[in-house]
């Protein structure tokens, strides 16, 4: 409840700030989605590699990114957390293993398998992370449970990178969550218009991938069921999707009010 909570009062003063001149550039909001960022908050470790896409303010902090250096760089101030040179669509934080804010739709997919990848190879060359995120010849923990996970909307998720990852992850049992955030738009178009099947939690059936939908506008169901694909992951059977069918209360961005 308080990562929901803190997810929505930050994208209302974000969207404030921006009716004030005082963040400037594109800015994507997240709100009605608060059930993702309270998944991330529940279920996701501060070790495990996450890619987000360019609406990211909420998975940032909900991965322990804090907060004051988010809006900081939203603001384009030193202290932000790419030194203001990111702006809202670029989140990035070494400590906690969060790259957000691709720009270009579905561009993280490929990265974040790749993520999953340097998951096994750790594990299989005996080699860790110091305090300053470089890689030691020091084995990871046996309990080491790590796995990448990749957030995509369910627009970006008709695109190729989907069935080349879905591949890739199967044949090499990748420690790799995809959890698509499906909120019926992609961008302003309805995703039915464009998309001939929107049930993108069964894309994986093909390579032998599982998936699950939930509702994301209850908490509770988001929650269980996103745990549960995590731990199946985490246990090492391997990748599995996640699709959260939610809503965005918002337009595309505070710049497109009409569509809201």
């Amino acid at each position: 409840y308080n990562s929901m909570n803190m997810a929505r009062a930050f994208e209302n003063a974000c969207n404030q700030a921006y009716m004030q001149g005082k963040i400037r550039g594109f800015m994507h909001l997240d709100n009605g989605q608060e059930s993702i960022p309270g998944l991330v908050d529940y279920a996701i470790k501060n070790g495990d590699k996450k890619y987000s896409y360019y609406r990211e303010h909420t998975h940032a902090i909900s991965s322990g990114v804090d907060i004051g250096a988010v809006m900081a760089e939203l603001m384009m101030k030193e202290t932000g957390t790419c030194k203001g040179a990111g702006g809202s669509m670029h989140i990035f934080d070494k400590s906690t293993y969060f790259q957000g804010g691709w720009a270009l739709v579905a561009e993280q997919l490929p990265y974040a398998a790749g993520a999953a990848k340097s998951i096994l190879i750790d594990q299989a060359l005996g080699l860790s992370d110091d305090e300053k995120i470089e890689k030691v010849n020091v084995a990871p923990p046996a309990d080491d449970d790590r796995i990448s996970v990749v957030f995509v909307g369910e627009g970006g998720s008709q695109n190729g990178r989907m069935a080349e990852i879905l591949n890739a992850a199967s044949k090499d049992n990748l420690p790799l969550l995809i959890l698509t955030i499906d909120n019926g738009r992609a961008i302003n178009t309805f995703t039915p218009d464009i998309a001939k099947n929107s049930d993108v939690y069964k894309q994986g059936e093909h390579y032998g991938v599982p998936g699950l939908l939930v509702d994301g506008l209850n908490a509770a169901d988001v929650a269980k069921g996103g745990k549960a694909v995590i731990d199946y992951i985490r246990s090492g059977k391997g990748p599995a999707m996640l699709q959260v069918h939610t809503y965005r209360f918002n337009g595309h961005s505070p710049a497109d009010p009409e569509h809201e």
